[in-house]
This record gives C-alpha cells, sequence and structure tokens, in this order.
C-alpha cells in the first residue's frame, strides 16, 4: 500500500523544511511541499494532467496577512482540483475559528502555531481518521 501523501502549503521556508521532516520521518507520508496557494493548484494542475497520485490531504498555513486572507483561502478550498481533499489548517490564529466554521469551510480541524514538532504527525492523523501503522 503506498504511503499517504500530503501536499503542505506555507509561506515560511524555516517552518515548511521543520513541518516536512516532521510528517515525513516522524509521521512516516510523503510530503509535497509548497510556498503559496498558487504552487499549490500549479502541482495539482499539473499531477491531473500527468495522472499521478491526487494528495491524500493537505496542510495548509493560514498567515492572515491580508485584508481577505479567508476569501482567497476559500477560492482555493472550493476549486474543483482540490474540494475532495481534506484540508487542515496550521496557524497561529487557530483559536479565531470554530468547529462550526470550519465544518462551514470544509476544513476538517485547525492546529495552532507554534506546534509541538513531536507530535503534529499524531495530532494531523487524529484529525483525518488515519489509523497509525
Amino acid at each position: 500500500m503506498p504511503r499517504k501523501l500530503i501536499l503542505l502549503i506555507d509561506h515560511e521556508i524555516s517552518i515548511r523544511a521543520i513541518l516536512q521532516v516532521c510528517l515525513n520521518r516522524l509521521g512516516g507520508w510523503d510530503v509535497l511541499s509548497v510556498s503559496s496557494l498558487h504552487q499549490g493548484l500549479e502541482v495539482l494542475t499539473i499531477k491531473e494532467a500527468l495522472l499521478l497520485r491526487k494528495p491524500d490531504a493537505i496542510v495548509l498555513d493560514v498567515p492572515m496577512l491580508e485584508t481577505d486572507s479567508l476569501g482567497i483561502i476559500q477560492k482555493f478550498i472550493t476549486h474543483p482540483l482540490i474540494n475532495d481533499i481534506p484540508i487542515i489548517l496550521i496557524t497561529a490564529k487557530a483559536s479565531w475559528f470554530s468547529r462550526q466554521q470550519l465544518q462551514e469551510m470544509n476544513i476538517v480541524g485547525a492546529i495552532a502555531k507554534p506546534f509541538n514538532p513531536t507530535q503534529l504527525p499524531e495530532q494531523i492523523a487524529e484529525l483525518l481518521k488515519w489509523k497509525s501503522d
């Protein structure tokens, strides 16, 4: 059985590197890492064109730097290549979101930054209801 594939989207290169190591080495998952929503869509479009496997989940940083970050994220989430992939937010603003808001946005859950690297894969697996191997 192939390993799970996670598309990781985080604009901070150092955090992205830490997340990639945590998800790959501790979680045992394959990780495809990009720095923006735009790059994430490009990767998914290329994978679709080449008939390669889609990610099993997306871990998405929410920087909240722009005034319409949620609007941009909502457009990303509802894109036809993405709307059936479970999404987890990882953000310093995790407490801003209620469970109901996440459900309305079709997001599985939110993990707060700063996060504990050793517990992160377990948190993600729990949110996605993935059984540990």
